[in-house]
């Protein structure tokens, strides 16, 4: 069973935050928090990050705050990071999520890229079966 939490005490570094909410023109002194969850499936313990943004090809282009997320997951210990561009299909993209969370042990470090994060929210934490807030480990 799938369950995940999001992460509340880890951040992208100073320098990245500051950028974000320059970006967006925001005063802000306080932690920023970006999607980054401890999701737990068949015993393994797996860390991922929602990073707004498009891969074409080897190419990958993150949001500034997908940058922030990225970051924020590398803070992390565990394996190299892998990337995976969510489905922009919903029912696809609910099978997706599990599907590859499946295949991982303890201490993959995953980042799911997609352009439409937002919109898509809902349906993103649903596939995520994301419960509560968590500490990092």
């Amino acid at each position: 069973m799938l369950k995940s939490e999001i992460i509340t005490d880890i951040s992208a570094s100073p320098e990245t935050n500051k950028f974000v909410l320059e970006s967006f023109d925001i005063k802000h002194a306080g932690h920023m928090q970006y999607m980054v969850m401890k999701s737990e499936i068949d015993g393994e313990k797996i860390m991922c990050a929602l990073a707004g943004g498009s891969i074409v090809g080897n190419d990958v282009n993150l949001t500034v705050i997908g940058t922030g997320a990225y970051e924020a997951l590398d803070s992390l210990p565990g394996d190299d990071i892998q990337l995976y561009a969510l489905s922009e299909d919903d029912d696809v993209m609910a099978q997706q999520i599990p599907g590859i969370l499946e295949t991982q042990k303890t201490g993959s470090r995953l980042c799911f890229i997609s352009n439409s994060l937002v919109e898509r929210q809902q349906q993103i934490m649903k596939a995520f079966s994301l419960t509560s807030a968590s500490s990092a480990i």
